[in-house]
């Protein structure tokens, strides 16, 4: 009792709850999610907002990845997955679920986004025989994701201009869209072979 847990849905928790921290003393706008319940233990479960290393690894390099922290809203039920290094993020407004992947060699500027979907929930389960999903007494149901994807020949998948205003994404119907999305616990193929050395400018929350 008066001990903080140490499971598999409080771990993570607690990964989404430092970035989130980092992104707030900036300037940013982050919600906190209603506490949740898994397996009899408590969780502030999001906004899950993952920044690969690829894309930032380093408190101290969170100032050159979000120039303008004010212009960055997220909400309590969001889901935000970065990738890549060429990636900078000016303003965006998100309620629901973005993944942002930026190919190594390729530079990408988000700037008026907005994105509004249903996102992903995680769904309490204590009879499933997934190991994973009994460690953390819940699945993510992945409903919508908006995708945007910097090439490198300069291109950019899933309508989205930086040019201008992107209008907010409305949620299709509903319709399976885990296939190809990374996902939040595991390293990507490049990261597995990335030095993990951090600067020294490294600091433990």
């Amino acid at each position: 009792k008066g001990t903080h847990p140490g499971v598999a849905a409080s771990g993570e928790a607690d990964q989404y709850g430092a970035v989130c921290k980092i992104l707030r003393a900036m300037g940013c706008s982050i919600e906190d999610a209603a506490p949740a319940i898994y397996g009899g233990i408590s969780t502030i479960p999001g906004p899950q907002i993952v920044l690969k290393s690829s894309f930032v690894c380093c408190p101290s390099e969170y100032a050159a990845k979000f120039p303008d922290p004010s212009e960055v809203k997220i909400s309590s039920k969001s889901s935000l997955v970065v990738m890549g290094s060429g990636v900078t993020i000016e303003s965006l407004e998100l309620d629901g679920a973005l993944v942002i992947k930026c190919e190594e060699g390729a530079t990408g500027v988000i700037r008026n986004l907005v994105v509004k979907n249903r996102g992903w929930v995680e769904v309490p389960d204590d009879s499933s025989t997934d190991e994973l999903i009994k460690m953390r007494g819940y699945y993510l149901k992945k409903t919508d994701t908006r995708t945007i994807t910097f090439r490198k020949d300069g291109t950019i998948e899933g309508d989205y201009d930086p040019a201008g205003t992107a209008p907010a994404t409305e949620a299709p119907e509903e319709k399976n869209v885990e296939k190809d999305l990374p996902s939040l616990t595991q390293p990507t193929k490049e990261e597995s072979n990335e030095d993990t050395g951090l600067c020294g400018s490294c600091i433990i929350l």
